[in-house]
């Protein structure tokens, strides 16, 4: 490998790193509103159901990023060697993350689409999976909770440059724009439960 093609190739790890970290952090945003509604999630239904679908995208990016890095690490290709594996415990970690995701999110779409007169038992899958994930989850975010602070300043900053920042920013503000369009669309869903539990009274 030329010294060229090591420096392309160093970029395209960065830049993975950067759209992992940026993603991260803006589905910590997302997660501590939809925290927030856990106070009162019969006052704050809508919201919570919209948060929650809303993120759904974004989190597809993320495992989506994630998963093309452990790919090349375990793959073997030099580049992503070098960068070496994040820490033992989060490795561990990071598929019961992945699984409770899947699965939290999943159950609460399945919750929703079947309606409040056959819901409850995917509800409580919902709520199970909920479970398992805030711990793994608060275990991963802390984790990464320095890294990913550095990785999104660099990129909205632009220090170093790193190529196709461009990309990057299309393909997160894409999954945005879909991930809007999904929650707005929940809002038909929502009526039934508000309707069925009075909620958001």
């Amino acid at each position: 490998m030329t010294l060229d093609e090591q420096v392309m190739a160093d970029h395209e790890v960065e830049g993975n790193a950067r759209i992992t970290g940026l993603v991260g952090a803006i589905l910590l945003i997302g997660f501590a509103v939809e925290g927030y509604t856990l106070l009162d999630v019969s006052g704050m239904f809508t919201l919570h159901v919209f948060i929650g679908l809303f993120v759904i995208p974004v989190i597809f990016v993320k495992i989506g990023t994630t998963a093309f890095r452990f790919f090349h690490y375990y793959r073997g290709t030099e580049a992503y060697r070098r960068k070496g594996p994040p820490h033992r415990i989060l490795r561990i970690g990071a598929p019961v993350v992945v699984v409770s995701t899947v699965g939290m999110l999943v159950a609460g779409v399945i919750t929703l689409a079947v309606g409040p007169r056959h819901g409850e038992p995917w509800l409580t899958i919902h709520q199970a999976f909920f479970a398992v994930w805030v711990v793994v989850t608060t275990v991963h975010v802390l984790g990464h909770a320095m890294e990913t602070w550095r990785l999104s300043r660099d990129d909205l900053l632009d220090k170093p440059p790193v190529p196709r920042r461009g990309a990057r920013f299309g393909v997160i503000l894409a999954s945005l724009v879909v991930g809007l369009v999904v929650g707005i669309l929940s809002l038909k869903w929502t009526g039934a439960w508000r309707e069925f539990h009075r909620l958001d009274d």
